[in-house]
């Protein structure tokens, strides 16, 4: 196999992979579904009843963390590396809108 046909096979296997949770306030967000964008590729997950996640996607680099919480979909840049990468999220609460933040 050609260095570049072994560089494109590796690409094509990689997967990048977030954990971590999620908070609004000092209170964990559960029940709530979480979807991760990564180019073309995405997957979901839903927080369980510590607030905490796990998504697994082909690809890494820039990718969009996007929570559905009260009919709202506020997202936040994440990056992707080759190894699992812990993130702590928090809603917040402005006037109604929710943002969502990396802590």
């Amino acid at each position: 196999m050609t260095p570049v046909l072994t560089l494109l096979a590796v690409g094509a296997l990689m997967r990048g992979e977030i954990y971590g949770d999620l908070r609004l306030g000092e209170k964990y967000v559960v029940d709530t579904k979480l979807t991760l964008t990564c180019g073309s590729e995405s997957a979901s997950a839903t927080t369980d009843k510590q607030g905490s996640f796990r998504i697994t996607v082909k690809g890494s680099g820039k990718c969009t963390l996007t929570a559905a919480y009260q009919n709202q979909t506020p997202s936040v840049e994440v990056v992707l590396f080759d190894q699992p990468a812990r993130y702590r999220f928090v809603l917040e609460d402005a006037g109604g809108k929710f943002t969502l933040k990396r802590v």
